[in-house]
């Protein structure tokens, strides 16, 4: 009986180390990988409740991004200080400060790397997913493929409590775009 125990006790430490070992060595591809990015470019489709919308978006980091809806005929976009929801069917735009939003954190590709390194990931059979809290209480969870280790999508709740799931497809990664691309325009321009 305790030879048996024994065994079975030799046999969990193993399986753990080896574990532990594959998700350090996922760990740091991870990180090795990211941070040799420096802009995306996808399509995507996003849920907020029962509606589901889809676009293509650009981010170049830090802190840059658009992403267009066609079929809204509407845009959002960020230069680093500001997120705009630019709405070109009503020639209206509505400013926030990106600081105040989950995409903040996200937009930097330090504070991604810094999560990747210090959090704990939870791995499911196709994705890695971190989970993390910021200084503005927003919950944010960001995926990526376990298999390729890209960036997949991100889950948040926005500003009206709704859960909004992001999902990523044909990703490309270190296209160059002109950061005058990110720049909000004025609503008598639309």
């Amino acid at each position: 009986m305790k030879k048996k125990n024994k065994l079975i006790s030799f046999t969990l430490v193993f399986f753990l180390l080896v574990q532990t070992s594959a998700q350090a060595n996922i760990k740091e591809e991870l990180i090795n990988k990211f941070s040799k990015i420096n802009s995306l470019s996808f399509n995507f489709s996003q849920k907020i409740g029962d509606e589901v919308e889809f676009g293509s978006c650009f981010i170049k980091y830090p802190l840059l991004m658009k992403c267009e809806y066609p079929k809204k005929k509407k845009y959002v976009i960020t230069n680093g200080k500001k997120f705009a929801i630019v709405k070109k069917r009503y020639k209206k735009i509505y400013l926030y400060p990106l600081k105040k939003t989950p995409l903040f954190y996200l937009l930097n590709k330090d504070n991604i790397l810094d999560v990747i390194k210090n959090y704990n990931p939870i791995f499911t059979s196709n994705l890695i997913q971190y989970k993390l809290i910021d200084n503005s209480s927003n919950i944010l969870n960001i995926f990526f493929d376990k298999k390729t280790l890209d960036l997949v999508g991100w889950k948040t709740i926005d500003a009206y409590s709704n859960e909004v799931n992001f999902l990523i497809r044909d990703l490309k990664t270190n296209i160059k775009i002109n950061n005058k691309f990110f720049k909000i325009p004025k609503e008598e321009d639309l």
